[in-house]
């Protein structure tokens, strides 16, 4: 019996209904009603699910454990897990352009000839201080820190305190679960995945690199110090918590642990790429894969504006224009070869209509076009979408839908794309990711998304396109 048939017999006998009543009142034969109690047949569909829990009156509370019950038993507990964590990870994300990044809050000079050569520290108040002090004053005086842990919340807040405000990289080596794959739920890697995004889009210096174990039994098998942090001369070596540790000062040590970080970081993978100048801005937006998939809470207007429009409103020196142009008439060209979908807010079609404002490109980089110019724009968009170029979609569930600080591409098995763009959109964080684990479990969740009913059909999402011209 699946945990689904268990809750529905429960709450069947809870309402006091028998199989034969609750039978009649869903419109259902009995016997395929008490096959679906006994475990024996699964629900037809959300439907059928949404007609039993109002007749028999469920509270919001329980209509939704119910639900999560039927998702389970529709996809397996793996895959539905898996969904659920990409669903949260781009909520947490959703709002990553809102919060600034504290400085820090002293900027000690300390006497190296006075720091010990070997520190060893089991207060942990004592000694997450001293690395503070110490990793911060390295940093500020120029040096790069090379990281061997894996990332958490706790690391990324000690890396942010040393390093904001300093010009300087943060090469960062991690362990990803060689199981991790299309079979299961892929936990762990998405379980570490945020705090690499957060660093990556804080510090555009940030460059992580990863390799394959199994990670879970990895990091626990006999290590006692599992965090190596690595400046020009310092080397900190730490458990998890930053409770208990070792600095070494000594020169033959640092150059040591220097050593054997770049021996490791050449058998690593770089895991993402980022964007900086207008050219490659304008090429992140396009890539050439089978199937494109864009959630963003606008729809994706670049499939509509003309190369004229763009050169009366772009904001680049002359000279740039006719490059950028190439690129987007290149990736106009791509989208009616592939299969894209894109994913968008109604609100978002609405404000785009209403203010001109294109989230696609940085608030400085363009003037706004005019009315008329916008609904010329849409009326190409429309166009495309009934032509076969691009499968526009309306996500109806606000939950499910995206902020303005974000955007999320997937093309093929190829890349996973972020953007996440600063609450005055005058800043954009373009990354790239290669990690094949992380590019399935966001792709598959958008496959489930446009097969749900979360979303409105393509003939349902012109119809509303329509009416904002």
């Amino acid at each position: 019996m699946s945990q689904f048939s268990t809750l529905l017999k429960e709450y069947t006998v809870k309402k006091g209904y028998t199989i034969k009543t609750l039978s009649e009142m869903c419109g259902v034969e009995r016997t395929y009603l008490h096959k679906i109690l006994k475990g024996e047949r699964k629900p037809p569909n959300t439907d059928f699910v949404n007609e039993i829990c109002r007749q028999l009156m469920l509270t919001a509370e329980e209509k939704s454990e119910l639900m999560e019950r039927y998702n389970i038993a529709v996809m397996g507990e793996d895959v539905y897990m898996r969904r659920s964590r990409v669903g949260e990870i781009i909520s947490s994300m959703a709002n990553c352009g809102s919060n600034s990044k504290k400085g820090i809050d002293f900027k000690t000079e300390i006497d190296y000839d006075s720091v010990p050569e070997v520190s060893s520290y089991s207060d942990g108040k004592e000694f997450y201080k001293n690395i503070q002090i110490l990793m911060s004053c390295d940093v500020q005086n120029g040096s790069d820190i090379r990281v061997i842990a894996q990332p958490s919340e706790l690391l990324n807040s000690m890396l942010s305190y040393c390093v904001e405000g300093a010009d300087v990289s943060v090469y960062h080596l991690f362990c990803f679960d060689n199981n991790a794959c299309e079979s299961n739920s892929n936990k762990y890697n998405l379980g570490i995945f945020p705090f690499i995004c957060d660093m990556a889009m804080a510090y555009e210096r940030y460059k992580p690199f990863y390799y394959y174990d199994q990670a879970l039994s990895h990091i626990n098998s006999m290590s006692l110090m599992p965090y190596v942090l690595i400046t020009d001369n310092f080397v900190i070596c730490s458990d998890e918590k930053f409770s208990r540790g070792m600095i070494y000062k000594s020169h033959k040590a640092v150059d040591f642990y220097i050593g054997q970080f770049e021996r490791l970081r050449s058998e690593c993978m770089s895991l993402l790429n980022s964007a900086s100048s207008l050219v490659e801005i304008a090429q992140f937006w396009y890539e050439d894969a089978e199937f494109l998939v864009s959630f963003d809470y606008q729809p994706c207007s670049m499939t509509g504006i003309t190369e004229e429009i763009y050169n009366a409103h772009a904001k680049v020196p002359e000279e740039m224009k006719p490059i950028i142009s190439g690129v987007l008439l290149k990736g106009q060209s791509n989208y009616k070869k592939i299969r894209f979908v894109n994913f968008f807010s109604e609100k978002g079609l609405a404000e785009f209509i209403e203010t001109g404002e294109i989230f696609e490109l940085p608030a400085g980089t363009y003037i706004r076009p005019t009315l008329a110019e916008r609904k010329i724009i849409l009326q190409n968009m429309i166009a495309v979408c009934q032509n076969g170029g691009c499968e526009y979609r309306v996500i109806k569930d606000d939950r499910l839908a995206s902020t303005k600080n974000l955007c999320i591409n997937v093309a093929g098995q190829k890349k996973l794309k972020i953007v996440a763009r600063a609450d005055s959109f005058s800043d954009f964080s373009y990354l790239s990711i290669n990690e094949r684990s992380l590019i399935y479990a966001f792709g598959d969740y958008f496959k489930y998304l446009l097969e749900s009913d979360f979303v409105a059909s393509k003939e349902e999402t012109v119809e509303i396109m329509k009416k904002y011209l």
